[in-house]
């Protein structure tokens, strides 16, 4: 299997329940992506899920065209750290780790740490 293909299943794993939930479950969906950490807000939510649920598609692209669609990869893999950098580093180092969803702070650390593995750098940017 092409090892390539492994961020785009996970992507397709993760965010069917997620992105889905988030984007159309209402309250409900806002409150399982923020884990409960974060008030509701209708806006950010749809917003937020709509991003989601475009990985999703873009992972099921993805399976077929991995190289093509690698500039998504890299997107998560900047938008995550950012994430990660602004809001969860500040609050462990504010000792505020009990306001950190864990669950999507674990699952954007996994993604973070191991999509540029196989990201195909030389195709991407054309060496």
């Amino acid at each position: 299997m092409n090892p390539l293909l492994l961020p785009y299943i996970f992507n397709i794993i993760v965010l069917v329940p997620i992105g889905l939930l988030t984007l159309l479950g209402g309250e409900r969906g806002g409150q399982l992506a923020s884990q409960g950490k974060f008030p509701e807000s209708e806006g950010f939510r749809t917003i937020l899920g709509s991003l989601w649920t475009a990985i999703l598609l873009g992972s099921v692209i993805g399976l077929l065209y991995p190289v093509t669609m690698s500039p998504l990869l890299l997107i998560q893999v900047i938008y995550k750290t950012l994430w990660l950098m602004v809001f969860v580093i500040p609050k462990l180092l504010g000792a505020h780790g009990r306001d950190v969803p864990w669950g999507i702070s674990l699952t954007f650390l996994v993604i973070v740490a191991s999509y540029p593995l196989v990201i195909p750098w030389g195709q991407l940017f054309g060496s």
